[in-house]
């Protein structure tokens, strides 16, 4: 699909610049440039557990998967990571360390670099579904189900100080610390209704930064 220039409007034609082929524009200097989007994941631990959400949206509808999403082009990713906290799993969550940062390959899309964060509940605080899950568990590191993104797997693989044994079985089939992938929480909180739809609006104030 051709791509136009945003100053002038002629098509983009392929130009090398600093060794990469890139669309640029011949009349003017406008140059599009492919970069990465920025994500969060969020290890949120619990009653000995992890807090993972089973996704009510596509991509991986119905695999399990860290609470988290994508940063807002005005927002600072650590308000990014307790604001989908807030939306996926209705928790506010205080933000303990940053666990790492993560270039995740995709094809046919771009590329994106994930931010992950260890967090806790705040005080009173109790997880539930949000919109875009159809419900909330508590998962043991050491039985994990097969999650929605590769990524996660690195991400509490990262929290935890191992490499996960990647296995080979139904769709990726990965286990951790070699044990083999559960279907079912070892607590579950309430599912959601059913036809809900995701929503971007933002979530009410987070707690402050905490040092």
């Amino acid at each position: 699909m051709p791509h136009y220039c945003v100053l002038c409007g002629s098509e983009l034609g392929v130009r090398v610049i600093e060794g990469r082929e890139v669309e640029a524009c011949s009349n003017d200097d406008f140059v599009l440039w492919h970069d990465p989007k920025v994500t969060t994941a969020v290890v949120i631990e619990f009653d000995g557990g992890v807090v993972l959400g089973r996704r009510a949206i596509e991509p991986r509808l119905g695999f399990w998967c860290l609470p988290g999403g994508f940063v807002n082009d005005d927002e600072d990713p650590w308000d990014a990571a307790a604001r989908e906290c807030m939306e996926e799993i209705c928790a506010e969550v205080e933000l303990v360390r940053l666990i790492g940062v993560f270039h995740i390959a995709k094809e046919g899309a771009p590329s994106m670099i994930g931010i992950a964060y260890q967090a806790r509940l705040a005080e009173g605080s109790r997880p539930s579904p949000g919109k875009e899950m159809l419900e909330v568990g508590v998962f043991d590191l050491a039985s994990l189900p097969v999650l929605a993104f590769p990524s996660h797997y690195k991400v509490i693989a990262e929290h935890v100080g191992e490499v996960p044994a990647m296995g080979v079985g139904d769709d990726w089939g990965p286990t951790f610390r070699g044990k083999p992938a559960a279907a079912e929480p070892r607590i579950a909180f309430a599912k959601a209704p059913r036809e809900k739809q995701p929503s971007r609006a933002q979530g009410p104030s987070r707690p402050p930064r905490k040092s």
